[in-house]
């Protein structure tokens, strides 16, 4: 997973929001947001204790700044969940409201309503019956936009407003401008990464068939109003160590009721089949203390524990495929996608027809042959695999790195690999593999080491899975990590049945060649150079980043494209067997 930037979860999101807006002069947060649009807004729209629009006109014009196609209450639609007005001197863009009109923006110019724009980082789509909500910016995109000359709690403020959903909409939907009011086709909402608060409350309004509220950076309260989801999850997103959370926006806070839009809500409505927050801190009263509550942060092990609960939730959800690729494999997705653009075309709202090719089974860009994927049906007693694969399966067949040798010049079908080797591997698969090399390896190469990898009794006891010597061995070999840490291996979530990623099997095989480096005493693995530029622009998650840059250095892995590495895209049976190939060569070169 990501780390995000330290500071960002120090705060509660009305006060960063009450810091974004006072940068410019004008305070304009209210109790409930009360004031947030008080004034008077161009097109005969007068705002005030009425929060109406007498033209209906005017409302239809700001729709269309909303959407890109549909309309509110389709079944397909798209927009934009962010606007601005101005860039303020933070460095971030920003949008302003203030008391009169026309308004005084940052950059000491004056703007009208009509000026706002949208910003474009910031999208959704809704497709069958499915409402993803995704921020096109990385923390990496968001930190290269702050202007470091300025105050921390300006900065603060700064990356808020890059991070942060404005659908131009007010409490409750007054403004009735929110694409998501009265739609009786939003079954699911998932709130993707780096989405880390919500600028109004009540954006979902009176939507009746609401099933499941996903959200995965943040919390967001009384996101849907008039409506009960049958199962809400939280997840913090910070996965850094420590995991930070506002208290009030957990799981049990997402959704709330109102029968009158103003009064009479019936708050903290869970869902009606199950509620689970990831990652929040807990707090109680401080007896010495009173002004200092105590804070509890979960540990690694309650956190899994949340994670697997929220895993079962979402398996009840009978998700589409595209849907889970918006999850992280934690909580049961294949975390193949996180921007609106992995999986559909923005500007029509719909399914790219290769979505799966350019998240779930991206193809690896060999280092001297281009591939030619085989793509019929295998057959069930013949094996299939791509022909710039071919040289590498059967010379991994001979040395005995696979669990067959090869049968009339081809590979046997056997119940670990199984008769298709450009499906993607599972981590269980790829650990059993990346452990019967390693032996074998020393073995072939350097006899005079006891090669065998010692289990003990309960190593293979994982809290997902028992009798798994493969999984053992590669946690003790120090090769494989758990999703958690835990006081005992029983408790440690290893995964063995989920897919496994490029930067999870980058970093497994940078742990393979170092601990071959040592234990042969070759010296090769210090000189790699963690200081390679490398030319992938998509972004890399920092735990894997040293990984994957010996990776580049050693060419055991280079990327999709030539600009893309695609970290969080699954590996294939093939792709692995021709990478330890690679370290093969890399492991019988001359010793440095």
């Amino acid at each position: 997973m990501k780390t995000k930037f330290s500071s960002k979860k120090l705060m509660a999101s009305l006060l960063v929001a009450i810091l974004s807006l006072s940068i410019v002069g004008v305070n304009i947060f209210g109790a409930l947001n009360a004031e947030l649009y008080s004034g008077y807004i161009q097109g005969n729209t007068v705002l005030g204790e009425t929060q109406t629009l007498t033209d209906p006109s005017v409302r239809d014009k700001y729709n269309d700044l909303i959407f890109v196609t549909g309309k509110p209450g389709s079944a397909a639609a798209s927009g934009y969940g962010s606007f601005y007005t101005y860039r303020s001197y933070t460095g971030a863009y920003a949008y302003e409201f203030g008391y009169a009109n026309p308004v005084a923006g940052g950059d000491g110019q004056t703007h009208t309503l009509d000026e706002i724009k949208p910003i474009g980082n910031i999208k959704w789509v809704l497709y069958d019956g499915v409402l993803v909500v995704a921020n096109d910016w990385t923390d990496a995109d968001v930190e290269a936009q702050i202007n470091r000359d300025v105050k921390e709690s300006q900065q603060n403020a700064a990356r808020t407003s890059m991070t942060k959903m404005n659908f131009l909409n007010y409490g409750q939907s007054y403004l009735e401008l929110t694409p998501f009011r009265n739609n009786p086709y939003i079954e699911t909402i998932i709130i993707g990464d780096n989405i880390d608060s919500l600028s109004v409350e009540d954006v979902v309004v009176d939507c009746p068939n609401i099933k499941n509220i996903i959200t995965l950076d943040a919390g967001f309260r009384y996101l849907v109003e008039g409506s009960t989801p049958e199962y809400t999850i939280v997840d913090g997103g910070e996965r850094s160590g420590k995991f930070y959370g506002v208290e009030s926006m957990t799981a049990e806070n997402i959704a709330h009721q109102s029968t009158d839009r103003r009064g009479d809500h019936a708050y903290n409505t869970p869902g009606s089949k199950g509620s689970v927050t990831i990652g929040f801190t807990t707090t109680k009263p401080n007896p010495n203390k009173p002004t200092a509550p105590i804070v509890t942060w979960p540990d690694a092990t309650t956190v899994a524990s949340q994670y697997a609960t929220a895993k079962s939730y979402v398996a009840d959800m009978d998700l589409p495929d595209w849907a889970l690729a918006y999850l992280p494999v934690e909580m049961g997705g294949t975390g193949t996608a996180r921007a609106i653009g992995d999986v559909f075309d923005f500007e029509t709202a719909t399914l790219k027809s290769d979505w799966a090719n350019g998240t779930g089974s991206v193809t690896e860009t060999p280092v001297t042959e281009p591939e030619n994927p085989v793509t019929e049906t295998p057959a069930a007693d013949k094996v299939t695999y791509s022909d710039w694969a071919e040289s590498d399966i059967m010379s991994a067949g001979g040395k005995g790195y696979l669990d067959t040798v090869p049968q009339g010049n081809a590979p046997a079908v056997t119940d670990l690999l199984g008769n298709d080797y450009t499906r993607a591997i599972t981590r269980g698969q790829f650990a059993a593999l990346a452990i019967r090399f390693y032996e074998q390896f020393m073995e072939n190469y350097h006899p005079e080491n006891n090669s065998t990898i010692a289990i003990n009794p309960g190593d293979d006891v994982f809290a997902d899975s028992v009798g798994n010597k493969a999984m053992a061995k590669a946690y003790n070999l120090g090769i494989l990590g758990g999703y958690n840490s835990a006081d005992s291996r029983s408790g440690v979530y290893v995964g063995p049945n989920d897919l496994i990623t490029r930067e999870q099997a980058a970093t497994m095989l940078a742990r393979l060649m170092q601990v071959i480096d040592e234990k042969t005493g070759r010296g090769f693995y210090p000189t790699t150079n963690f200081d390679v530029t490398l030319p992938f622009t998509d972004g890399i998650s920092d735990w894997a980043l040293d990984s994957v840059k010996t990776m580049y250095h050693w060419g055991i892995m280079t990327g999709t494209s030539g600009t893309t590495f695609s970290g969080q895209s699954n590996y294939t049976i093939e792709q692995s067997i021709v990478t330890l190939m690679r370290i093969d060569d890399w492991g019988t070169m001359g010793a440095g």
